[in-house]
């Protein structure tokens, strides 16, 4: 006779809303990465954002 297992319940607190203020955060260093050149400001922008904003899909991505 088998003995039911528990089941294990794990609770996540939602994720912390990211602020622009992380985005900014991530552009900067994106533009410092880059060589601190100015005139992408919008590009340094839109590709922080997702990076910050999309669920972690459990592969490491590069940082510049």
């Amino acid at each position: 006779m088998q003995c039911a297992r528990p089941v294990l319940r794990i609770e996540r607190s939602p994720p912390a809303a990211v602020t622009d203020e992380v985005v900014r955060s991530r552009a900067y260093q994106l533009y410092e990465a880059r060589g601190g050149e100015p005139g992408a400001d919008l590009d340094d922008w839109l590709r922080a954002e997702p990076e910050l904003r999309e669920p972690a899909n459990g592969t490491d991505k590069q940082s510049a």
